[in-house]
């Protein structure tokens, strides 16, 4: 170390004492001390910088990364820096070659009535949203359900239905022999044989649904033949009259149809018994109650088809003229269609009318319905 500094006060002196030679002031003694001094003194300082001491850290591995706990200062805010332009965009998902959309029934909407072995055309309008073509080898095909004598394919087109475009596509049906609700489903294939979805649809099935019900007939049958009783006394078969008469007796009426016409093996589905005209004798709703009517296979009518006060099972009950008149109250109850579905075997239907409540009332007044009678009966054919 001394003789470092040996040499560098013998390098100063040599400078000073050059610069004796060149036309500049002269220094003083003291002042080149002075030089000498502070030259030494940075020169040590340099040095004392330069040397690493055994408590300072290698200066190979030290940072500027700040310690933990260091509070940073001057750091910027993050900014909303735009993606750069070359980064890809996510694409449309690709459409499927095959794929169609139910557009409407343009025949036959669901729940359509059809009578027993009715035929009829099934029209579905279908949308090509696929991104191929359908040609000739483009089929609808059934898949299951009622068949309704329908084939098994359909050529969808004989020419070209290009993707965004309709198609009509229809298909000829027999309807079934027994009623109930029948239902046949539909798919697309395509030329491969691989069957495609309707998008529309959850099951991937397009159909056609019906309602069979038997054909229904209704006819108007008039009365074949009648008869009267006047209780104990008379037997009448040129009136069919019911109340009272003017000695008090009580009259019952009797009345017969031929169904004849009506198929053996139909259903009767309604009947009425229908007064087509009629006129009363004194007050019979007023003085004797409501009149009626029940089923009584009497064959020829004689005095023991007379029924005593308070039968029962009657099929209809008129307890005014306006009754009589009233389409609603001309209904038969279950126990009359029974009657007219029995009478088929014998093609005889026979009906009692009579004032269930009493026979007279004693007064000496006639008070009697007179009427002519007709059924109107509705039936399914068998």
């Amino acid at each position: 170390m001394k003789t470092k500094y040996a040499l560098i006060f013998l390098l100063l002196l040599s400078l000073i004492m050059n610069s004796c030679n060149m036309p500049r002031r002269v220094i003083s003694p003291a002042e080149q001390t002075a030089i000498i001094n502070t030259s030494v003194a940075e020169t040590v300082a340099a040095e004392s910088r330069d040397t690493p001491s055994s408590d300072d850290p290698d200066p190979a591995v030290v940072t500027d990364t700040p310690q933990l706990g260091t509070e940073e200062t001057n750091t910027p805010e993050p900014s909303n820096t735009p993606e750069p332009s070359n980064t890809p965009t996510p694409s449309d998902t690709p459409i499927p070659c095959n794929l169609a959309r139910f557009v409407k029934d343009v025949t036959i909407p669901d729940g359509k009535k059809f009578n027993p072995g009715d035929t009829f055309t099934k029209t579905w309008r279908l949308k090509n949203v696929g991104s191929c073509a359908w040609t000739s080898g483009y089929d609808i095909v059934f898949s299951g359900g009622d068949a309704m004598d329908a084939p098994s394919s359909i050529q969808i087109t004989s020419g070209t239905v290009n993707p965004g475009q309709n198609v009509d596509v229809s298909v000829d049906l027999v309807a079934p022999d027994s009623a109930g609700t029948y239902r046949g489903n539909w798919q697309l294939r395509d030329p491969s044989d691989v069957i495609f979805d309707i998008e529309n649809s959850e099951s991937g099935l397009f159909w056609v649904e019906i309602e069979v019900e038997p054909e229904e007939t209704t006819v108007e049958i008039p009365l074949a033949s009648r008869g009267q009783i006047e209780d104990g006394d008379e037997v009448r078969t040129n009136a069919n009259n019911a109340g009272d008469t003017g000695i008090d007796l009580g009259l019952q009426g009797f009345v017969t149809f031929n169904v004849s016409g009506i198929p053996n093996g139909a259903t009767i589905v309604s009947a009425k018994l229908v007064p087509v005209g009629f006129d009363t004798l004194g007050d019979p709703f007023g003085s004797l109650g409501c009149l009626k009517a029940y089923v009584h296979n009497y064959d020829t009518v004689g005095f023991e088809d007379f029924k005593p006060e308070g039968a029962t099972g009657a099929f209809v009950t008129f307890c005014s003229e306006a009754d009589a008149d009233n389409s609603s109250k001309q209904s038969m109850k279950a126990s009359g269609i029974s009657g007219v579905q029995d009478a088929l075997a014998s093609n005889l239907f026979q009906i009692r009318l009579q004032f269930k409540d009493m026979h007279t009332d004693g007064d000496g007044i006639a008070d009697v319905f007179r009427s002519t009678l007709e059924i109107v009966v509705t039936y399914q054919e068998p």
